[in-house]
């Protein structure tokens, strides 16, 4: 053993370490390595959209093909579950555009009567889910407002203002499509959905 005055200790000649006899295989160099990683990219990248593509028209069918269209006459009325429901028609009173609307689109604004049946259809007026469509199949979010101050009750009509921006040529031909909120539609049964001819 040897004797270090660096160090209080004795060193072990066996902690000396010697280079490895056995030939080791050289690496890529860095410009191969990224080189092999591109084209792995180039290669997943569009299987992996290919696959989300082909997932996501899937789900897409799915959820269209689960729900149960009931056309209502124009003036008529239509029952969502425990609701009984009726398009009063198009509310021209407000602005059109607003600082939030996007170009080339106008707010439509909407007016319908919601009248519960029983205590279940009060609770389910605030949770229904609107939407607009037009005949090319394209679908807009609708949100409803109701007037907090009036409270619902069994057998009384509530106004719902219910408002969805579209592009304006279209404003005249979207039609007014209510489905049942998430907690009304449970189970593998097709959704009930309400669509109002105009």
């Amino acid at each position: 053993m040897s004797y270090d005055p660096l160090e209080w200790t004795t060193r072990d000649p066996l902690e000396e370490t010697s280079p490895d006899p056995i030939p080791r295989r050289r690496r890529l160099n860095d410009g191969w390595r990224h080189a092999i990683e591109v084209v792995a990219l180039i290669l997943l990248v569009p299987g992996l959209l290919a696959a989300e593509w082909v997932d996501g028209s899937k789900q897409s069918r799915q959820w269209q093909t689960k729900e149960r269209v009931t056309v209502v006459r124009r003036g008529g009325t239509g029952t969502l579950g425990h609701v009984k429901l009726r398009l009063l028609g198009r509310d021209t009173t407000g602005a059109l555009k607003s600082s939030t609307t996007p170009a080339g689109g106008v707010n439509l604004k909407l007016v319908v009567t919601a009248r519960p049946l029983d205590a279940q259809g009060v609770k389910s007026i605030d949770i229904l889910g609107f939407t607009v469509r037009d005949r090319a199949g394209h679908v807009w979010s609708a949100f409803p407002s109701t007037d907090r101050d009036r409270t619902k009750a069994v057998g009384t009509d509530t106004e719902v203002s219910v408002t969805a921006t579209v592009p304006e040529r279209l404003v005249s031909s979207v039609v007014l499509e209510v489905r049942p909120g998430a907690l009304a539609s449970k189970g593998p049964a097709a959704t009930p959905v309400l669509r109002f001819a105009h």
